[in-house]
């Protein structure tokens, strides 16, 4: 009940950020260009692992007419095929690789510039909390005062 008396005195308001991006321009010339790059090293990557698979079935159906020596020379550059072929999907598609990179680098400026024009507004609308209803209802932007972080804190001892 208190939590309910205390929200009454404060100005809510919600925004869409997914349809806020889709309409921006920027924006979507961003996303062409991530998905983009995405199918090019996908097919990239791809390409690896199916020469390195194609050695190995060339591998397979010559086994019994080579040496000893010769499968295992074989089998080290098809290990090494395959090797190559990882590095390349985790230089590209690892949490710290080009893609992800290249995708912050597009799009956070174009989120940034989204985020201020809410906080903006918010700031003029004199809301004290927007939350965005394109990802599961987050704050996006709370008015500084309403903050208790680090009453929080002090009340846990920290």
């Amino acid at each position: 009940m208190l939590a309910v008396l205390s929200a009454a005195g404060q100005r809510i308001g919600y925004v869409d950020t997914q349809a806020l991006l889709k309409k921006h321009p920027m924006y979507v010339q961003a996303q062409a260009e991530v998905e983009r790059l995405n199918s090019q090293w996908m097919g990239e990557v791809q390409s690896l692992f199916d020469d390195s698979e194609a050695m190995r079935g060339q591998l397979e159906a010559e086994r019994v007419l080579l040496t000893t020596g010769m499968i295992a020379e074989r089998e080290k550059s098809i290990g090494s095929a395959l090797d190559s072929a990882k590095t390349r999907q985790m230089r590209y598609f690892a949490p710290d690789g080009q893609l992800f990179a290249k995708r912050e680098e597009l799009i956070a400026p174009i989120q940034a510039q989204v985020a201020a024009a809410i906080r903006e507004v918010a700031r003029r609308k004199k809301l004290d909390v927007v939350f965005d209803k394109g990802s599961n209802l987050a704050v996006v932007y709370a008015n500084e005062s309403l903050d208790i972080t680090n009453e929080v804190l002090q009340q846990l001892g920290f």
